[in-house]
């Protein structure tokens, strides 16, 4: 019985290590998932687990939600200014503001 225990506990802990942040796509929030969608192919964020090209990771850049508002408002660089409104703007600013850190 104790064998059993022990190996229960080696295999619960073999699965610590990583960082907090990282988790299964089954596990992220509508925000997440969102996120993913429509800025993961470009932004990084460990939270949502994307690795996008064009630009640092979020992780990194730890930006506020108003940041991440202002730069979904305007585009910057080659990202298409409004790529998201209302509600979804807010909520994928909240979960970058909120991830990143």
């Amino acid at each position: 019985m104790r064998a059993a225990v022990a190996a229960a506990l080696v295999l619960v802990l073999a699965g610590c290590g990583g960082t907090a942040r990282q988790r299964p796509a089954s596990a992220l929030t509508p925000a997440g998932m969102l996120f993913g969608e429509k800025c993961g192919g470009c932004h990084t964020l460990a939270a949502a687990d994307t690795h996008g090209s064009a630009s640092k990771s979020f992780d990194e850049l730890q930006p506020t939600a108003a940041t991440v508002l202002q730069a979904i408002a305007t585009g910057p660089g080659a990202m298409p200014a409004h790529l998201l409104t209302g509600a979804d703007a807010q909520a994928i600013a909240r979960f970058v503001a909120r991830e990143s850190r």
